[in-house]
């Protein structure tokens, strides 16, 4: 895998970030606090959101002010270029693939993008062998436990641990199917027994299922000769109550046809009454229709005439008074032409007088932004500027003083050294002196009890003396370690500083700045143009009121016109009214009336009879129908009285030929036969379903028995399995120990060079030891071997630092990528000028390494440098030309 760009947008502290990654050692540098691993953090979550740094929270994510989280990674692996991009606010993820000439899409979805990256290149590797965070080192120095931890993840190890633990798994498994294999095979001893008793048990129900057969068909002949004869009697039987419900039927319809008949005789009676009388009316209609029709004509010209007239009238009154409005409008119109003229030439006044004041306006309003600028910088000032000159001298002693504390406990820790190893030689020495007889271990003269009294007293005493220096040196290492820690607070701070200086600078640009400029005579000249602007604004409303009042007479003319056109419509629509009035004969209003009312009792009797000639029509057809249906109700009546004598002869026929105690006799006979059958048939079907049931046992028991030895040989393969599988187990075990083993015997070698190198040789060697779930951690000096407590801190972190690179470029065949986060905190000067030359030495084989730090030294080992830096606010990352 190699990295080839970033694009962040509102992550963190970054607004908007671009950064481009080349082969080699890409070193991004800048200050605490400045954002640089917040690009390491981006890269992660970029690729594996949901995951993310342990200590960042979701909410932690988007930059204060910012609208939403975006993150693209672009990466090359197996010489196919990707691009992963994630929008975290919104929850849009896709995965494109370059083909040679464009971006073609692969996967979208958070899940979906996660699992395709997963299988690309999966986290536990990313986190483990690529991405060397902070912390680590710490993780290494803790104990051989946390050691072990560490190797086990980077060397990818937990894998054949897991391995070996399923393997017990598929093994318990295995044992536990034999279990239930044993079982089975416990419980089905006894299946030849029971085929046995089954197959005696088939062989006696057949016997009892022959014997039976024979006896049905003889029942069945018997019963089948009774039911035909039993069939014909039913069926004559229920041809004699056919008959009967007919011959009642037939009676019921002759009756009911009698009495239509009488009702229909009643009904054309009164119809013949009711059509004469309606004669008589339509006769009477046809002399008062012409009267009636010529109310109507003057009751419809009346009412149109009132309602015509009155809405004309006020039509022309309305209109009149228009006209007469509009005039006086026009008027007053007329004057406004000379104030527009006169508005005009005061605005072309203003508006040379603006353009001449509008460069000072411009000038008031940036003094005024610099001016807020400047008094929200000193709200966030919290130092005064000797309070800032004090802290940064307190820092810089400090800094100075933390170095002379480093040198000093280095010198403890090697004085303290030095004098275990006095101790080790004189009890060493003591324990000789005990046990030597005659000559003198020490100086080789003849050993009297007063010389090896004399020489142990003195090693004695040293070792007194040496015990109360290691104490002395103790003491000393506690107040030195209590000082560091109140240092290291100081320190804390040099953020603060570096912040509240980047004010105070900003804070007296704009303050010289604002001295450039004559604040009052800006000030006049704004309050000026804002006076003249106003009064030209005032001025603009003023003639754009004119402008429309001037537009709108051109309008009302033609309004006018249209309103006089309408009015002569309105006077011609009261003159043909007039006219109509006299057309009809009539002179006034007061005549046609006095008509209307002479005409009207004609017209009520008019409409009381204007039914009469439908009612009339009706009723003719009502008679008519009736006449018909009557003629129709006495021939079916003849019908129906001859189909009920019919009737009656053919079932008196019938009842000759039927006897109900023979029917009787014939049914109880075919009852019981029915039943002796229905017993010998259930009997039979019992048999042959007890025949059945026992088949299939019998069948399912030699199944069973076919299972049982299928399950022995089964059982047999399950055993060789569980010897198998535990031979594999111990396999794995031995194989990871032995990887184990070699991986950390070449780390070892790697990680003297890189110690030696870090120590200026005066540690020849690191020793690596592999125990179980422990990895053990020590160094050669001067020939012998020495556990961590030997070492000072410094030298401490510097082993860390050599076992962890050591362990990367031990996976330097298996990866491309390198990312080291912050990998010089606890270094001296010395050790991270050497961590240089070991970066260009060694960290050269892997093809990229990313290396984020604060320390500027590393430059010197890097192709690339990317610097991150805070302003205002905000993480800016430049690239910067080497060598500067």
């Amino acid at each position: 895998m190699k990295v080839e760009k970033i694009l962040i947008k509102d992550f963190r502290s970054h607004k908007i970030t671009k950064v481009t990654f080349t082969s080699g050692i890409n070193l991004i540098v800048g200050q605490n606090g400045s954002g640089k691993s917040s690009l390491l953090d981006a890269l992660l979550v970029g690729l594996y959101w949901p995951a993310k740094p342990k200590d960042l929270k979701k909410d932690d994510l988007l930059r204060i002010g910012g609208t939403g989280t975006e993150i693209t990674v672009f990466f090359e692996k197996d010489g196919v270029r990707y691009q992963v991009h994630r929008n975290i606010t919104r929850g849009i993820a896709f995965v494109k693939y370059h083909d040679g000439s464009s971006w073609k899409p692969l996967e979208s979805g958070q899940k979906q993008v996660r699992e395709w990256m997963e299988k690309a290149i999966p986290y536990d590797v990313f986190v483990n062998a690529i991405y060397i965070r902070q912390g680590e080192i710490d993780a290494i120095l803790e104990s051989d436990e946390s050691r072990d931890k560490v190797v086990r993840q980077v060397l990818g190890l937990d894998k054949y641990e897991n391995a070996y633990k399923n393997l017990l798994e598929v093994r318990k498994e295995i044992e536990g199917r034999i279990r239930s294999i044993e079982g089975y095979l416990k419980s089905t001893e006894n299946i030849d027994e029971l085929i046995r008793g089954m197959e005696k048990e088939l062989a006696e129900t057949l016997n009892a299922i022959n014997e039976l057969s024979p006896e049905i068909p003889k029942l069945n002949k018997e019963l089948e000769k009774v039911e035909k004869k039993l069939k014909e009697l039913d069926a004559l039987a229920e041809e004699i109550n056919s008959f009967r419900l007919e011959v009642r039927r037939k009676e019921g319809n002759v009756k009911a046809l009698e009495a239509k008949l009488r009702e229909l005789e009643r009904r054309i009676k009164e119809s013949e009454e009711r059509v004469k009388e309606l004669e008589e009316k339509v006769k009477e209609l046809e002399g008062l229709k012409e009267k009636a029709e010529e109310y109507l004509r003057l009751v419809d010209f009346r009412r149109r005439y009132a309602e015509e007239k009155a809405k004309s009238e006020k039509l022309a009154e309305s209109y009149k008074a228009q006209i007469s409005g509009i005039d006086e409008r026009l008027k007053e119109l007329g004057a406004l032409k000379e104030k527009l003229k006169e508005l005009e030439e005061k605005r072309g006044n203003l508006e040379e007088k603006l353009k001449s004041l509008e460069k000072s306006a411009k000038a008031y309003e940036e003094v005024k932004s610099l001016t807020t600028n400047l008094e929200r910088l000193r709200k966030r000032l919290k130092l005064k500027p000797e309070e800032i000159e004090k802290l940064a001298e307190e820092i810089e002693r400090a800094r100075a003083r933390k170095e002379g504390i480093a040198k000093e406990l280095e010198g403890i820790s090697s004085r303290r050294g030095e004098i275990k190893s006095q101790v080790k030689e004189r009890n060493n020495a003591i324990l000789e002196l005990k046990r030597a007889r005659g000559k003198c271990p020490v100086c080789g003269r003849e050993l009297t009890e007063e010389h090896r009294k004399e020489l142990m007293e003195k090693y004695t005493l040293e070792l007194r003396e040496f015990s109360k220096e290691l104490k002395a040196l103790d003491e000393e290492e506690r107040k030195l370690r209590r000082e560091l820690v109140e240092i290291e607070g100081i320190l804390k701070r040099e953020r603060e500083l570096f912040s509240q200086k980047e004010l105070l600078e900003q804070i007296k640009e704009l303050e010289e700045r604002i001295k450039e400029y004559d604040l009052e005579k800006l000030e006049k000249g704004a309050e000026e143009y804002e006076k003249l602007k106003s009064e030209l604004d005032r001025i603009e409303g003023e003639l754009k009121g004119l402008r429309e009042e001037l537009a709108k007479a051109r309008a009302l003319e033609k309004k006018r016109g249209i309103l006089e056109k309408k009015l002569e419509e309105v006077e011609d629509r009261l003159r043909n009214l007039e006219e109509e009035l006299g057309t009809l004969g009539f002179s006034s209003l007061e005549k046609l009336d006095g008509r209307i009312k002479e005409l009207e009792p004609a017209y009520r009797r008019y409409f009381e009879l204007k039914s009469a000639a439908s009612e009339l029509t009706r009723e003719r057809e009502r008679l008519e129908r009736s006449l018909r249906e009557l003629e129709m109700t006495k021939k079916t009546l003849g019908e129906e009285a001859q189909a009920l004598k019919d009737a009656k002869n053919k079932l008196e026929e019938k009842e000759k030929l039927y006897s109900a105690e023979e029917h009787t006799r014939l049914r109880e006979d075919f009852t019981k036969l029915r039943e002796r059958l229905a017993e010998k048939r259930a009997q039979l079907e019992a048999l042959e379903n007890k025949r059945n049931e026992t088949m299939e046992n019998l069948k399912k028991l030699k199944e069973e028995k076919k299972r049982r030895e299928e399950k022995a040989r089964e059982l047999e393969r399950l055993k060789k399995a569980k010897e198998r599988v535990q031979n594999l187990r111990e396999k794995v075990r031995h194989y990871k120990a032995m990887l184990k083993e070699d991986a950390l015997s070449k780390v070892g070698e790697l990680a003297s060079e890189i110690f030696e190198e870090l120590t200026e040789e005066k540690y020849s060697g690191v020793t690596v030891k592999a125990e179980e779930n422990k990895v053990k951690l020590g160094v050669i000096y001067d020939g012998k071997e020495y556990g961590l407590g030997f070492l000072s801190g410094g030298e401490r972190i510097a082993l860390g630092l050599a076992f962890r690179l050591a362990l990367s470029l031990y996976l330097a065949g298996e990866i491309s990528l390198l990312i080291l986060d912050e990998p010089t905190p606890y270094l001296d000067d010395e050790r991270r000028r050497r961590l240089v030359d070991i970066m260009q030495r060694y960290l050269r084989k892997i093809p990229q390494v990313i290396v984020v730090s604060h320390d500027e030294e590393l430059k010197d080992a890097a192709d690339r440098v990317i610097r991150v830096s805070l302003e205002n606010g905000v993480s800016v990352a430049r690239e910067v030309e080497l060598g500067v």
